[in-house]
Order: structure tokens, then sequence, then C-alpha cells
């Protein structure tokens, strides 16, 4: 039999959509570029439901948001400064982060990891960068006393960065996209942003509230901002409270442009 022969293929002419770009686009009139669909209403959306939700949720559930990424926080750190650490959250509401000795051979290991991975990722130059930096900078702190302040500092600065993750989500649609992850992502960071804002607000213009603080430690135990200013920068209590109060506030910019970054990575 004869090998029937592909028939001409027809020619087709017409716009030919990236669908690689999930986005959603709005398409201007009179030929003009397209228009990705607005991100600020559900920005806005998740920041009103994270007020409307100390009416309807329970009263610790933004301790416990809090809490995950306030221990892990502190036990990150002392990993990377070659201290091994782990966090613990009760159901009680009690929450922390057992920190060990440092172990020198831990702190070369993390470097030459760093170093190993900003090698294998030379041809993303943010991301290389980023971990070469560290691997230059980890053993480099992790022998001086500043390795304590960060560990101290870093139950806050994990919350602060969650905060500013979730906001990034809803900026760059998430991992789904959906509207319902915009917004809860929205709702989550607004929650911490505001619990981390009012905590430090609240040290800085209230005697009640400094009182409180110093005595409503997890397990009776020195509040971080209390180490920080007592025991490790030798300052002021208000004067922590305003570093923190600083940074709570970057959470918001911080994570669209975190957000805006992203899209623009996954784009490319």
């Amino acid at each position: 039999m004869q090998q029937l022969q592909n028939p001409p293929r027809p020619t087709v002419r017409g716009i030919v959509r990236d669908h690689r770009d999930d986005a959603p686009l709005h398409q201007h009139p009179h030929g003009e570029e397209p228009e990705r669909e607005p991100r600020w209403p559900w920005l806005v959306a998740g920041i009103a439901a994270a007020w409307l939700a100390q009416f309807v949720l329970p009263g610790n559930f933004t301790w416990f948001l809090a809490a995950f990424p306030h221990e892990m926080g502190h036990a990150t750190l002392g990993c990377l400064f070659g201290r091994p650490s782990a966090p613990a959250v009760s159901l009680a509401g009690e929450a922390w982060a057992g920190i060990g000795d440092r172990r020198t051979w831990l702190v070369w290991t993390v470097a030459s990891v760093c170093a190993i991975a900003a090698f294998a990722q030379r041809e993303q130059r943010a991301r290389g960068l980023l971990l070469g930096i560290a691997a230059l900078a980890i053993p480099a702190i992790a022998f001086t006393s500043l390795s304590e302040v960060l560990i101290a500092a870093g139950g806050h600065l994990g919350e602060i960065a969650f905060a500013a993750f979730c906001y990034s989500l809803c900026w760059n649609g998430g991992y789904t996209g959906t509207v319902q992850e915009r917004i809860a992502s929205a709702m989550a960071g607004a929650l911490l942003q505001a619990n981390s804002l009012r905590l430090c607000f609240g040290l800085l213009t209230s005697d009640a509230a400094r009182d409180l603080y110093a005595t409503n430690g997890s397990l009776g135990m020195k509040n971080d901002m209390l180490v920080l200013a007592e025991d490790l920068c030798d300052c002021r209590l208000q004067a922590v409270a305003l570093v923190f109060l600083v940074l709570s506030v970057l959470a918001l910019p911080a994570g669209l442009l975190l957000g805006h970054w992203r899209r623009g990575a996954h784009a490319d």
C-alpha cells in the first residue's frame, strides 16, 4: 500500500495569546496594551477582613498565628549561627524556642552549604548573590555578640517577615491565583502586622503596657524586647520598641515589593 501523504497545513493568521502568564488581562480599546487585573481590591478586602476578624475569631487566634513564625524566627537564626535550636508552641498558650550552645563545626557547615548553593545558583544572580553574602556573613557574625542580638530579635523579625510574605502572596496571586487565597493572605498579613504595631505602640506610650509586658513572658521567662534592652543592648525598652515599630510599618510595602519581584520573576 502507498503511504498517505500529509495534506498541506492551512495558514492561520491572527493573534496568539501566551498562556504562560495566567494573570487575567483587560484589553484596552483602540489596540492599546492589555492591563493586568487590579490587585488592590483583594488587598483592601483582606485588611478589612482582618479588622472584622477581631469580632468573630477567638481571642487567641492571632496569638497562635504569630507564635509559629515568632519561634521559627528564633530557631532559624539560632541554627544559622551554629546553635542547634527548635521551636515549641503549646495549646495552653505558651511558646518558646530551645537554643543550644554554639557548635563551631555547625557554623562552618552552614557557611559551606551556603557557598556551594551560591555557586550552584550562579545563573540566578540575585539568589546566588544573597547566598554568597550569607556564606561570608554567617561565620563573621556567629562568633560575636551580634549573633545573640539577632537571635533574640529573631522572634519579632520572624513575625514581620511572615507578614510581608503574606502580603506578597496576595500581590502576586500566591500558589493558586484565586481570590480566596489573595484575601486570606492579606488578612493573615494584616493580623500579624497589626498585632506587632499594637504591641510596639503600647510599649512606647503606656506604663501599664510595659508593666504587663514585664510579667507575661511564657513559662516565666523574660520577653524578647526586655532581653534586648536590658541584657544585650543596654538601652531603654522604648528604644527597642521604636525600632520594631518602624520595621512593622515597613511590612506592607516590603511585602508588595516582594510580590512584584516574584511576579516579574515568574513572568520571565
